[in-house]
């Protein structure tokens, strides 16, 4: 994730097949909740939440990686999760939105 744009791994997977980043501190206009509106666009379903009290202050997108789950889909996965940092890299100000929290429902 690192490679792809600015963001920070806060799991790598070598417990659980699962990763969790953020987007780093001062390093634009966007949010995580900004990326997983992006890529959802292209059809992915990716949470973005901020952790519980204490930690509230903290926002992330985790990603499941589940069985079955090819390298073909992940490198369209990577494709897209590109595409959408690039373009809100390029963004001058941050997008309009009602709240952080309004990004992702179930």
């Amino acid at each position: 994730m690192a490679e792809i744009g600015p963001y920070e791994l806060l799991s790598d997977g070598s417990q659980l097949p699962v990763f969790a980043f953020r987007v780093a501190p001062d390093s634009g206009h966007f949010t995580v909740y900004d990326v997983a509106d992006h890529v959802r666009q292209r059809g992915w379903l990716v949470p973005a939440y901020s952790f519980p009290k204490d930690l509230e202050d903290i926002s992330v997108i985790r990603l499941v990686i589940r069985n079955g789950f090819s390298r073909d889909l992940a490198r369209i996965l990577i494709e897209d999760l590109r595409r959408a940092t690039a373009f809100l890299q390029r963004l001058q100000q941050p997008l309009p939105r009602e709240s952080e929290q309004s990004a992702f429902h179930h």
